[in-house]
């Protein structure tokens, strides 16, 4: 969702017409009640996902979250609101539900006059996303605007624009150039693992089963903030057929996955994206129920990735891409990327920008008042 976030920007500010700003709503809100929600949440997913796929899928959950949203916006508003008056935007954007709560609320209140624009970054519905309050929905694919026509959402509030994608991703990187900044070896495959932003203790399953491999090639480990893992996995010795760099956080996707052949991870919005891009073979592999199992149907349907129920699968389907099974990029592009009928961004937003001459964006709030 951040990283969803920073595209949006990053496509905005190519015009003049835009003034942007980032904010984090996590940051703003932060306390201990934003801390034991992340924290709940986070437990929850990574260590009960069996009790996390019911609460999202439940509809009496559902039924119970959805009336306790305005409590706790009311709640956690202040800070957002204090932003909101001194920035006196004329659009939020908003790309994860706690802050579209708390946003739909203050605009319920009449205390923000602006437009509120919900941007989705998975590949499925849920209802706790969604609120009256909101002047736009900024669809991933063609389904979810369907389904929010059917939830009696009106046609003129949706629009379908795919994914956006940093331009850093859409730069032209060989594999021969891309392995040479990363000290890898040029003629040799390289296999590229990661998970995600919480990355999970079974990598280092999946990384042990391809080092059994016979077939040689590369492996590269992304362990973002997990340093117990990162540790763990440089005490391992690879052998010789099988050379081995393991990283931390890093912050230049672009050119790993240019160097990459195949990639192994977990379902994420914007990666499923940069793979399609980069034109990187996907094998999803340790996914929760929940919205992750969603996300992964809908993947699985349009043929977008291939799914690895165990560490054993995981490495059969490695080797059979680097044995040249081939992968329909251009279905995956159009099924995730630019779907049918889908507009660009600046189109869809056009429907919520103020079309006043001479209205800056931040003097919209007071053009209004």
């Amino acid at each position: 969702m951040k990283v969803t976030a920073e595209n949006i920007a990053e496509e905005l500010r190519k015009h003049e017409s835009f003034e942007v700003r980032i904010e984090d709503a996590q940051v703003i809100e932060r306390g201990l009640l934003e801390k034991f929600m992340v924290h709940t949440y986070s437990y929850i997913l990574e260590d009960l996902p069996g009790l996390w796929g019911f609460l999202y899928n439940s509809r009496f959950i559902n039924f119970l979250a959805l009336r306790s949203r305005w409590p706790l916006a009311a709640m956690r508003h202040k800070r957002i609101l204090k932003l909101l008056r001194e920035f006196q935007p004329a659009i939020v954007i908003s790309t994860e539900t706690i802050p579209s709560g708390i946003v739909a609320y203050l605009k319920y209140k009449g205390l923000y006059r602006g437009k509120l624009v919900v941007a989705f970054s998975d590949y499925h519905l849920h209802p706790f996303w969604l609120y009256r309050e909101a002047d736009l929905y900024l669809c991933n694919i063609a389904q979810q605007a369907d389904e929010l026509q059917k939830l009696g959402f009106p046609k003129e509030k949706i629009a379908v624009v795919g994914a956006t994608v940093s331009q850093k991703f859409l730069k032209d990187i060989s594999k021969e150039s891309a392995r040479g900044q990363l000290g890898l070896l040029v003629t040799m495959p390289v296999v590229l693992i990661t998970s995600g932003s919480l990355v999970r203790m079974t990598v280092k399953e999946v990384f042990l089963h391809l080092l059994r491999s016979i077939r040689s090639y590369q492996l590269v480990v992304l362990c973002g903030t997990n340093e117990k893992l990162k540790a763990e996995l440089e005490n391992i010795s690879p052998p010789a057929h099988h050379p081995v760099k393991i990283y931390g956080y890093i912050n230049n996707m672009e050119v790993f996955m240019s160097a990459s052949d195949v990639l192994v991870g977990k379902t994420g919005g914007p990666t499923m994206v940069e793979a399609v891009i980069k034109r990187v073979p996907m094998i999803i592999t340790d996914v929760r129920p929940g919205h992750e199992l969603k996300n992964l149907e809908f993947l699985l349907n349009h043929h977008v990735v291939e799914f690895s129920r165990n560490k054993q699968e995981a490495a059969f389907l490695v080797e059979q891409v680097l044995s040249g099974k081939r992968w329909n990029f251009t279905q995956a592009y159009n099924a995730i990327i630019s779907p049918k009928n889908s507009k660009s961004l600046l189109e869809a937003l056009a429907i919520v920008t103020p079309s006043d001459t001479g209205i800056k964006v931040q003097n919209y709030q007071e053009k209004l008042a």
